[in-house]
């Protein structure tokens, strides 16, 4: 949490941050980076990825919260 000034801050920015930065643009192309030489990630596993994460900003805080505070 460090770089938010307050829980206020972190409660708000978080999920528009998630939002914005787990795409699954952004998996395939980190799993591509990783790949072993010729191999590439199979599409089946970004569909999965995408119907993961999709709104689920929210969530992330609260399991945040959850974990370290409650």
């Amino acid at each position: 949490m460090g770089k938010y000034a307050s829980w206020l801050d972190f409660e708000k920015n978080v999920p528009v941050a998630y939002r914005e930065a787990a795409t699954p643009e952004a998996y395939r192309t980190g799993m591509n980076g990783i790949a072993p030489s010729g191999m590439k990630v199979k599409e089946g596993r970004v569909t999965h990825y995408r119907d993961g994460v999709e709104g689920k900003g929210d969530l992330v805080v609260s399991g945040y919260k959850r974990a370290m505070f409650e």
